[in-house]
């Protein structure tokens, strides 16, 4: 049995740990401590446990478990969340966002748009007796997940993390920064004056105009439609027009935008406004379509990670939950990459979830065939 590992240490084998050696001198952190604790807090989310007593007695009551996981006390648990710095997982956490990056398939209607890039911020919740540090509301405490998530490849890019009162607005110069690629947001972002500096940049992006937004029209072009059909026939294009946002006495832009109007299958007008000009009709009212796939993420984990209800009150232990999360989605990722599988990522990690101290032979272990789809 010397050559069996669990399933739980195979996936473990994904993540390079010389990375968090290297991250635990720069912060003088012991390694042995990090390594152990994020190791932790992985089986939390992959088990999908409740609290740090679950945690310590599954470290206590599986012999299997603690060939990987060092068992500790509940009250050493609790003090690694209050203060081991959370900052020593980040670099792990953007190598694998690297590694996903490069190896992930891209979807192949998307190829032809070059990159795609979604923003959007998910709001999580909290009690506020526990966490007057988040408070918002006189009643309400919470934080808001601005992320950068990244279409072709289906994986968040950046996430910055900040309390849930301010808007969305004000963190589009820090998740905004690339010429390379287009960027989808929904109209929570709507902002004219920024919306001239990114033309200026050459920084692209499609959106959706709010309902009472003014304009002043240039031309009226021709609607037109992509040679593969993307939209689906309950969707009617109406309108696709060049024009200023704004008017004379209401803070006219300096650029010219290019704004279509939409109206969808249950008869509500939708109205996208975009600097992008060389893409058809239907390209641009698809490409804004696809930035559902962002709330889809947002929706996953939450439901299937442990991002809702957090283990420790400090901002650091709520931060490590956060960064040990998506991590645990990244590797979930790679894991379905690997295994060349069909089976989606819910189904995957529910295999885990249900496998992560089975032994399996170390030599002869590889995904495709565990996962045998």
């Amino acid at each position: 049995m010397d050559n069996y590992i669990t399933i739980f240490e195979k996936l473990l084998d994904i993540i390079n740990w010389n990375t968090l050696k290297k991250s635990a001198y720069k912060l003088d952190i012991d390694y042995n401590i990090a390594s152990n604790h994020l190791k932790t807090h992985l089986y939390f989310h992959l088990a999908k446990l409740d609290s740090l007593r679950d945690i310590s007695d599954f470290m206590q009551s599986d012999s299997k478990l603690n060939e990987s996981i060092k068992s500790v006390s509940l009250g050493m648990l609790s003090n690694y969340n209050n203060y081991l710095d959370y900052n020593v997982y980040v670099p792990i956490l953007n190598e694998l966002i690297s590694e996903a990056l490069e190896n992930l398939p891209v979807n192949e209607k998307i190829k032809k748009f070059g990159t795609i890039k979604l923003i959007d911020s998910s709001t999580v919740s909290m009690v506020k007796t526990y966490f007057q540090w988040a408070k918002f509301r006189s009643t309400k405490s919470g934080i808001k997940l601005h992320t950068k998530f990244n279409l072709n490849k289906g994986v968040p890019e950046l996430i910055v993390v900040s309390n849930a009162k301010p808007h969305d607005r004000t963190k589009m110069k820090e998740l905004i920064t690339e010429d390379n690629c287009i960027y989808v947001f929904d109209k929570g972002y709507v902002d004219y004056k920024i919306f001239d500096e990114f033309s200026s940049k050459g920084i692209h992006f499609i959106t959706r105009l709010k309902d009472n937004a003014a304009i002043t029209e240039v031309t009226s072009n021709e609607i037109t439609y992509s040679e593969t059909t993307l939209l689906d026939d309950s969707v009617n294009i109406i309108e696709d027009i060049t024009c200023y946002l704004g008017t004379k006495d209401i803070n006219i832009t300096e650029k010219q935008y290019r704004v279509i109007t939409v109206i969808d299958s249950e008869g509500q007008v939708l109205t996208f406004v975009t600097n992008i000009f060389e893409y058809t009709s239907e390209d641009i009212a698809w490409l804004y379509k696809k930035r559902w796939e962002i709330e889809l993420f947002f929706k996953w984990i939450k439901q299937n990670l442990k991002i809702k209800r957090f283990i420790g009150h400090s901002l650091n232990a709520v931060m490590m939950q956060i960064v040990s999360a998506i991590i645990t989605f990244i590797i979930v990722k790679l894991i379905q990459d690997i295994a060349k599988t069909a089976y989606g990522l819910l189904k995957i990690k529910r295999l885990i979830k249900h496998s992560l101290t089975k032994l399996v032979d170390n030599s002869l272990f590889c995904w495709w065939k565990w996962l045998g789809s």
